[in-house]
């Protein structure tokens, strides 16, 4: 298992279209006459071999979630790339999100039901170096507005994140840190937040990885610092019906996301830090389990995750050969 997932691990699922999705279907045919690939960045993070990805085709889906007290918001992920080199690829996808409510805020308002929809199209560039002393993996993620903005899929903006990935090995124990920078906060595999933010911020994460073979732990903490103006836009709050969706007035309230469907505000409102812890599971090369909880300080607010992934890409060579 590669602690490089953190970094390429779920960013296609925010990524590309459903044209790019089949354009990799159409091609599967030739994935047994290229050198292609393990999972890639939408399916359950980096592919690589020693020296870097495997170069070819990838394709993945990927069932992921967080449920806390205020919310749950699941996506159906689905993805696929192509690896130019050891170094370099490019992957595209796209979330189908599903939102459950919690009673507390139907109560005040009777349009926040459960919903669900299709979320942002959007492309991954990464890249992997592994070293000796250092592996080292960067991404940037581009997303266009195509989610619903109601329903809070989208935040009506196009956003991108930088984030990279240092990572070294002492026998089953791997220490990482992260560090990115965008004008959104990424949902992580830790923490689908119900709610989506639209302001710059830098990210980070610092903790480490013991591998048990099939089994790998994992425990970190993390830190979001945004600067300048922030809007939040509520994931569990719907906006009215035929509203636009907007903020009324400056907000300094972090659980505003409960009572408003738009917020905007000063750095504070989507400043965050706190802790994750996880587990993952792999019982055979092509499909990863992962279980998380993440402890957020200024919210109060502990969340429970899950991550499915398959590898459909190696799923399919592995169909070519056995022909």
């Amino acid at each position: 298992m590669y602690s490089t997932k953190r970094i390429l691990s779920g960013v296609g699922l925010r990524a590309a279209s459903w044209v790019a999705v089949v354009a990799v279907l159409v091609s599967a045919a030739a994935v047994q006459d290229v050198q292609a690939q393990s999972p890639n960045a939408a399916a359950s993070g980096a592919a690589k071999s020693d020296e870097g990805f495997y170069p070819g085709w990838t394709l993945g889906t990927r069932f992921e979630g967080s449920t806390s007290g205020d919310g749950s918001v699941y996506d159906l992920g689905f993805g696929g790339g192509y690896n130019f080199s050891h170094h370099f690829g490019v992957s595209l996808g796209i979330p189908f999100y599903f939102v459950g409510t919690p009673a507390v805020v139907k109560a005040k308002d009777p349009q926040a039901v459960s919903g669900s929809g299709l979320g942002n199209v959007g492309a991954d560039l990464k890249w992997l170096f592994p070293g000796p002393t250092v592996n080292y993996a960067s991404t940037i993620h581009l997303g266009a507005p195509t989610g619903d903005v109601k329903k809070g899929f989208s935040t009506g903006h196009a956003t991108w994140n930088w984030s990279n990935h240092l990572e070294h090995g002492w026998g089953n124990f791997t220490p990482f840190i992260d560090a990115g920078v965008g004008n959104t906060v990424p949902d992580t595999k830790y923490f689908h937040r119900p709610f989506m933010t639209f302001g710059y911020n830098a990210q980070f994460e610092a903790g480490t990885e013991m591998d048990l073979g099939p089994f790998s732990v994992t425990g970190s903490a993390y830190n979001v610092a945004p600067w300048g103006t922030q809007s939040v836009v509520s994931r569990v709050f719907r906006c009215s019906g035929g509203a636009k969706c907007s903020a009324t007035g400056t907000s300094t309230n972090r659980k505003g996301y409960l009572d408003a469907s738009v917020q905007s505000g000063g750095a504070s409102l989507a400043r965050d830090n706190g802790f994750n812890a996880g587990v993952e599971i792999k019982p055979v090369k092509t499909l990863d389990l992962e279980f998380d909880y993440s402890r957020s300080v200024p919210l109060r607010l502990n969340t429970f995750s899950f991550g499915i992934s398959l590898d459909l890409g190696a799923m399919l060579r592995q169909a070519s050969v056995g022909k």
